[in-house]
């Protein structure tokens, strides 16, 4: 008996430990909808233009833009409606010279604006003031105006729909006859998706060029830390967004026009301290991101500002910083440049999403994000590329999103790099993954995502390394016996694979720059095919193994 305890006990923690297995089988052949490049945006409050926030000279603001991919701007919230342009600055004023800088500012970030118009304390005129002097100096950088904002919530014993079709109606001659140019987008609700911004998309579609939304994942302080934390990871968390943004989209697509989520974030009014400004907001925005994206959405734009606990980024005594949030959008990034393809996901037991792209040079980015809150629910993911004409998908890297706790404010790392002052981040630290028969093997923790890249190298045979299409490879010994030294100018990121004849992956390892010493001790004598490969190049050559 003793000793039937005493195998329980070793065996307990194996259990405890257990990984599961998930089989993520890709096929690069059916490729589905191309995600824009401007799709990840920022929404700010119509008052920063009195704060300073665009000041031409704060290009550190300018570095955190272009650093995550911002390219879209929304100007706009709740003080849209509360705010005019003067030439006083008393009071809830702003001035042409500020607008001037904001749309200094998106010059030099890359980005457009969106700008939203007075309406629920303004009026046509007033508004058509406004829109001409920005068209008329500053329509490089503009991509459209929106009437109000949330008009759904305005006060409704006095306010509906017809109301706001009466006034967008108003509002878009008044411009359009001074501007003929002019864009418009709309409605910009905050939730009333089917008794507002459907009937605006079908029955207003033709003057605006986008269709815009609003959401937010939880509501301010309606729940503890913890439970807001589950609510963001619940796998059923999104369903309900994707089913409103993927009518929205197609009532969008049916008029000629896009669809975007002009405002969003994780949590509404301010976000929540230790949910909003924490590692969970990063996962959720990555997952968010990709699932409207999978929908057709052609962007969002994260609400924020620079200061409160949901925006991106936030500056402190002149001190700029990314939130854990911004390294989700960076994650987005990396893994969201060209098309969905087509996956097939089995076995899959645990509370986790997979994303799959394709880009121009048929590489293949696989973004998996493990959302389970349980610190032992590991993930042990196969992922397979279906083979395909001419193909080969020879190596495989990865980087990770991570912090130590969801809860975690301040550790949070992208490829083990954070973001510095000066808005940029290092290189990131891309991890060589094993490739066998267009496979590879990845571990997911829990509470993280990982980005992992099938790098494409066009061509038939392991046994093609002719002068045409590779650069000879300098090693020696040749023959050897035990290992063998690669010579590379190469500086960028490399991998070296040797193969057998039949093509089989015998031995992967990265380049070291300048040379690489390669155990071979292990091999069967014979001959070899070595390859080394880098995003721009390839090097190749034979050795003999003695």
């Amino acid at each position: 008996m003793r000793h039937f305890y005493f195998i329980l006990l070793f065996l307990y923690p194996l259990a405890c430990f257990s990984q599961d297995t998930i089989n993520i089988t890709l096929n690069p052949g059916v490729t589905g909808k191309t995600i824009p490049s401007d799709f990840a945006g920022l929404s700010f409050e119509k008052n920063c233009l009195k704060k300073g926030y665009f000041n031409p000279r704060f290009d550190t603001l300018v570095r955190l833009f272009k650093t995550c991919g911002i390219k879209s701007l929304r100007v706009g919230g709740n003080s849209v409606d509360t705010n005019t342009l003067s030439t006083d600055t008393a009071g809830r004023h702003y001035t042409r010279a500020e607008l001037d800088s904001l749309f200094l500012f998106a010059q030099q970030a890359g980005c457009k604006i969106i700008m939203g118009l007075n309406l629920k304390n303004s009026n046509a005129l007033s508004a058509d003031t406004e829109a001409s002097y920005v068209m008329q100096y500053q329509n490089s950088s503009l991509f459209g105006f929106e009437v109000g904002n949330e008009p759904d919530l305005y006060p409704k014993s006095k306010y509906s729909y017809s109301d706001y079709k009466r006034d967008f109606t108003s509002y878009y001659n008044t411009i359009r006859q001074s501007n003929p140019a002019a864009v418009f987008t709309g409605p910009d609700c905050a939730s009333n998706f089917e008794t507002f911004t459907l009937p605006f998309c079908g029955e207003m579609g033709d003057k605006i060029s986008m269709l815009t939304q609003h959401y937010y994942g939880g509501k301010k302080d309606s729940a503890t830390i913890s439970v807001q934390i589950d609510s963001l990871m619940s796998m059923y968390k999104l369903a309900h967004v994707s089913e409103e943004v993927r009518r929205l989209a197609g009532c969008a697509s049916s008029k000629g026009i896009i669809f975007r989520m002009s405002e969003c974030n994780s949590i509404d009014n301010g976000g929540q301290k230790g949910v909003s400004d924490a590692f969970v907001s990063a996962l959720w925005a990555l997952d968010y991101m990709y699932q409207l994206a999978r929908e057709s959405c052609a962007g969002v734009n994260f609400h924020g500002g620079l200061d409160g606990e949901y925006t991106v980024f936030s500056r402190d005594s002149g001190i700029y910083r990314a939130r854990p949030i911004a390294y989700g959008i960076l994650a987005f990034q990396i893994g969201s440049k060209g098309s969905f393809i087509y996956d097939t996901v089995t076995n899959k037991n645990i509370n986790l999403d997979s994303y799959s792209v394709i880009d121009n040079s048929n590489n293949i980015y696989t973004t998996i994000i493990n959302k389970e809150t349980d610190t032992l629910k590991k993930a042990v993911i196969n992922l397979t590329v279906t083979d395909t004409v001419n193909s080969t998908y020879y190596s495989a890297e990865y980087v990770k999103l991570y912090s130590p706790s969801l809860k975690d404010t301040t550790r949070v790392s992208l490829g083990g790099q954070v973001v510095d002052s000066l808005g940029t981040i290092p290189a990131y630290k891309w991890t060589s993954s094993a490739v066998t028969s267009h496979q590879t093997k990845i571990h997911v923790n829990p509470h993280s995502a990982v980005v992992i890249k099938f790098n494409y190298k066009y061509g038939t045979s392991i046994n093609d390394y002719s002068e045409n299409n590779n650069h000879f490879l300098n090693l020696y010994p040749n023959p050897a016996s035990k290992k063998v030294t690669i010579i590379t100018p190469m500086t960028e990121h490399s991998v070296i694979s040797i193969y057998n004849l039949q093509g089989q992956l015998l031995i992967q390892q990265q380049a070291q720059q300048g040379k690489t010493d390669i155990d071979i001790s292990e091999l069967a004598k014979g001959v070899y095919v070595v390859r080394l490969y880098s995003n721009s190049r390839v090097e190749a050559g034979r050795i003999i193994k003695e």
